[in-house]
């Protein structure tokens, strides 16, 4: 009740209480129309009526479990810049409490089956917004809002981006995790999928052509952006670095999404022993970051995770970044804060080219978080979109 009230108080005082109670009764109130309107799409909001419990996959756990370990092991006595945040700390303690207590007990099934359910979790996770989705489809109203206004308003705009090629068929991403989402044509899709689809596009284009490039994410979530930038590509090298949690589902994720890859787990080898382009897939724990060569990477991608983490930890990964990679995707807050324990707040992107090592080609804001939540221009959302150059 106190968080409530300390929460009003602020709307109030910032003078945004009253687009809040707006922004939160209208999809009821769009529902209600859409309820009694003929309007239909193709459009099939779904949810998981169970979870999986499937012992194939028992192998490929192991494997992860035993990197997963390994990287909670070591993680204890790396630099602070590479630990979660105060933010993503509690988070993990609170929403990742089954995966910690099936490492406890070193229980393999019960973090397999963390493994494959977590699209469908029932704790927010940070990765994807399934729990909104599970909530909007309890509710008629709601649902009705949720497939005519949030996935149609993004599908709509996913065409305007492809009007010269609206193939359907470059949405559908796989479900491993028992996501929940929509089916359109028989295409799954998340919220996310239409936007991280346009995104891989982008990137591509900055790919060298008939070339093994080396893609890296930073924070990449269960790897959905990653998905749909490598689908197509014959050849790939990617390196996902991540904290162990959020890697430890991206390795599940990207590993049976693209089953005929090499594949590289942390622990398995030291990493300055192999060569990266002996592997399509490569899973790091973030203070691998440093044991990367100069310009040896040639598209650098984060999404929101700088703007999650402690400024000295952000300004780090900074000067990584821009001496391993030739470009760099950012994707963060541009305006808006977060605030940690120790009374630090975050960097935003004005700020993480501040001595102006790179060269911007590319800002604009994020139109998938711009326009999501209400199907229209929602001024409070502040995610922008860089590309840089190094110089």
């Amino acid at each position: 009740m106190n968080n409530l009230l300390l929460k009003v108080k602020n709307l109030i005082k910032e003078k945004r209480f009253y687009k809040a109670v707006k922004k939160k009764l209208y999809p009821y109130f769009k529902g209600f129309l859409l309820f009694f309107s003929s309007k239909s799409n193709k459009i099939e909001i779904f949810i998981p009526k169970e979870n999986i419990i499937d012992t194939t996959d028992l192998p490929l756990a192991k494997k992860i479990f035993q990197s997963y370990k390994i990287m909670k092991s070591e993680q204890k006595n790396v630099s602070n810049f590479y630990k979660p945040s105060s933010l993503w700390q509690n988070h993990i303690d609170k929403d990742f409490k089954f995966l910690k207590n099936s490492f406890d007990n070193n229980d393999i099934e019960k973090f397999l089956f963390f493994l494959q359910n977590f699209g469908n979790w029932n704790n927010y996770l940070g990765i994807e917004n399934q729990t909104f989705i599970k909530k909007f489809s309890r509710n008629i109203l709601l649902k009705k809002y949720l497939s005519h206004e949030i996935f149609s308003g993004q599908l709509e705009l996913w065409k305007y981006f492809n009007k010269t090629d609206i193939n359907l068929a470059k949405l559908n991403m796989p479900r491993f995790g028992n996501h929940n989402g929509a089916f359109i044509d028989d295409n799954f899709v998340v919220i996310g999928s239409f936007f991280n689809e346009i995104y891989g596009q982008i990137i591509k284009k900055y790919l060298k052509n008939n070339e093994n490039n080396i893609v890296a994410d930073l924070g990449g979530g269960y790897g959905k952006l990653a998905y749909y930038c490598l689908k197509d590509l014959k050849e790939f090298t990617f390196i996902d670095f991540d904290i162990p949690e959020t890697l430890a589902l991206a390795s599940y994720y990207l590993v049976k999404s693209f089953p005929q890859k090499k594949i590289f787990f942390y622990g398995e080898q030291k990493l300055e022993n192999i060569n990266i382009k002996d592997y399509d897939l490569l899973f790091l724990p973030p203070w691998e970051i440093e044991k990367m060569k100069d310009n040896s990477i040639e598209f650098m991608i984060n999404r929101n995770s700088l703007g999650e983490i402690e400024p000295e930890a952000a300004k780090n990964y900074i000067n990584q970044i821009h001496r391993i990679t030739k470009y760099f995707f950012s994707s963060n807050h541009e305006y808006f804060r977060n605030n940690f324990n120790d009374n630090k707040s975050s960097l935003i992107n004005p700020e993480y080219n501040k001595e102006n090592k790179f060269k911007e080609l590319i800002r604009y804001p994020d139109i998938g978080h711009l326009t999501y939540e209400n199907n229209k221009m929602d001024m409070d959302s502040d995610i922008f979109f860089y590309i840089y150059k190094k110089i």
